[in-house]
């Protein structure tokens, strides 16, 4: 979402159409494994664009799984989303709740352990998503972990049929919209690089997703 909704129980529906997608759809699981792979007892993340908080959660009870202490900042510009969030994770005592822009993130440099950001990139023209990739690198001490669509035909036709299966308005027009304007991977890269991250990779995912991160830590 762009902006507020006037209809929240409508929102909240469309926030659970995104939180199964998350789930079922190849969202969570690049996420949950990225957070995996860093050998740490204790992590401190940062979820740019957090939205309903569905994957931090997911995040906090992998780590609780496997004994790792781990705490959550959800940061997103809208209250209206941040107050969904709380509600719909029952205020999880290893999540936190910030109101920012995520092009002016308000922390010092390498202020958090990994940043993330899902299903946020496609929402930003380049002149804007560079800015806001510069920033997820400036703050995260191993790297960003940025989870997105991949732009093609064949994600847009998927993308509808499965919007379809939705009574939802928000979810039937947002999620084919989405995919039209979300990067292909050489693009995300590109973008990445552009932005001063020194090793930029991408992983496709399943469902029509994809993975950047940075090979290089600081």
């Amino acid at each position: 979402m762009d902006g507020p909704v006037d209809d929240v129980d409508e929102l909240e529906a469309n926030l659970r159409d995104i939180a199964f997608a998350n789930a079922r759809l190849g969202g969570t699981a690049p996420v949950v494994r990225a957070l995996q792979r860093i050998d740490a007892r204790r992590l401190e993340v940062l979820d740019v664009g957090s939205g309903a908080a569905d994957i931090p959660l997911a995040l906090v009870r992998d780590a609780s799984r496997r004994g790792v202490e781990l705490s959550v900042t959800c940061l997103d510009r809208s209250e209206q989303m941040l107050a969904l969030a709380r509600r719909a994770t029952g205020d999880d005592p290893a999540l936190s709740f910030v109101q920012a822009d995520g092009g002016a993130l308000p922390y010092a440099d390498g202020a958090f352990d990994v940043v993330i950001c899902t299903l946020a990139l496609h929402h930003f023209d380049p002149g804007v998503a560079q800015p806001l990739l510069r920033e997820l690198r400036r703050v995260s001490r191993v790297t960003p972990v940025v989870c997105d669509l991949r732009r093609s035909e064949l994600a847009f036709v998927a993308t509808w049929l499965w919007s379809r299966t939705s009574r939802n308005r928000l979810t039937r027009h947002d999620a084919p919209l989405s995919v039209r304007r979300a990067y292909t991977p050489d693009e995300a890269v590109a973008l990445a690089r552009d932005a001063g991250w020194r090793m930029p990779r991408v992983q496709r995912e399943p469902f029509f997703r994809m993975t950047l991160t940075d090979g290089a830590s600081r």
